[in-house]
């Protein structure tokens, strides 16, 4: 879309005049010569073909064209101020960005982020969600925590976490006391997530169970499998860090206590040396280590 726009540096000249009220003090501000904000302001004029200032005694003032324009255009720098902010950040205060699965953005990060807040105040963080481990983009974010299995060449590598991936259901799904567990789960209404390596076929492999058909929904994210289950729908296979949260409100339970050792793990990747980010990220790296570690 073509915007029909005097040149910014030229709005910019005529806010600092307006707003300042001579030449020379929104020079200072702009970091230019008066002549030069004297010769913007008036090709401004000349574009608009109307005078916005009445020059007085070397103050300036605004005519009333000018002083219906100006609202408006402090308005419009303000918004890009506020959207310049919102995004990047200020230059003296950066965030720290991170990428992040849905899944554990949402149900392992969201829950933690104040405990990393109330250690350092001082640092703002920035999270960008993602449902696949994508090429790391340094102009966007500098840390990335994907799942997998850690062969990615785009940054850094570091090891985190190694999760195993249980069986999950609603209390009401709860299996008969005395049943086999891995053949009554075979029986069971069962929710599958696509697109995961750590399946319902491995689960009932790894205990010798035949492979039964599938018998329920089929969805593309943990986090629906999740919320599925907790409604009643089945019994979900995940990793007992996102199930975390599900367990300990009491929403699910564990189907069995039987376990299998996930094929993937989270690991750190960095856009290159760990040691060589900003104190900010390193402090935040580190303490993400941390908490990994206790889970």
């Amino acid at each position: 879309m073509a915007y029909n726009l005097p040149p910014l540096g030229w709005l910019r000249a005529f806010e600092a005049s307006a707003r300042l009220g001579n030449f020379t003090r929104a020079a200072e501000e702009l970091l230019i010569t008066p002549a030069a904000v004297s010769y913007q302001v008036r090709q401004l004029e000349q574009q608009l073909g109307y005078p916005l200032f009445d020059r007085v005694h070397r103050e300036l003032v605004l005519t009333r064209l000018g002083q219906t324009y100006l609202p408006t255009v402090e308005k419009a720098f303000s918004d890009l101020s506020i959207a310049t902010v919102s995004v990047f950040g200020e230059r003296a205060r950066q965030p720290v960005r991170f990428r992040c699965l849905n899944s554990f953005g949402q149900l392992w990060m969201i829950p933690r982020i104040s405990a990393f807040q109330k250690v350092h105040p001082g640092i703002d963080l920035q999270m960008i969600s993602a449902s696949w481990a994508e090429t790391l983009s340094p102009e966007l974010f500098e840390i990335d925590i994907r799942f997998g299995d850690g062969s990615w060449t785009d940054g850094a590598v570091e090891f985190l976490l190694n999760d195993p991936v249980i069986p999950v259901c609603h209390p009401d799904l709860a299996l008969p006391a005395g049943t086999r567990d891995v053949v009554a789960l075979a029986e069971a209404p069962r929710l599958d997530i696509m697109g995961v390596i750590d399946t319902w076929e491995s689960f009932f492999r790894d205990f010798g169970q035949a492979v039964p058909t599938r018998n329920g929904l089929q969805v593309d994210q943990t986090l629906s499998a999740l919320e599925l289950a907790a409604l009643g729908h089945g019994h979900a296979l995940v990793l007992e860090t996102l199930a975390r949260p599900y367990l300990d409100s009491g929403r699910l339970i564990r189907s069995t206590t039987r376990q299998i050792k996930s094929r993937h793990s989270y690991y750190l990747v960095t856009n290159g040396p760990r040691q060589a980010l900003g104190p900010d990220a390193q402090l935040f790296c580190d303490w993400l280590i941390r908490e990994l570690g206790g889970r």
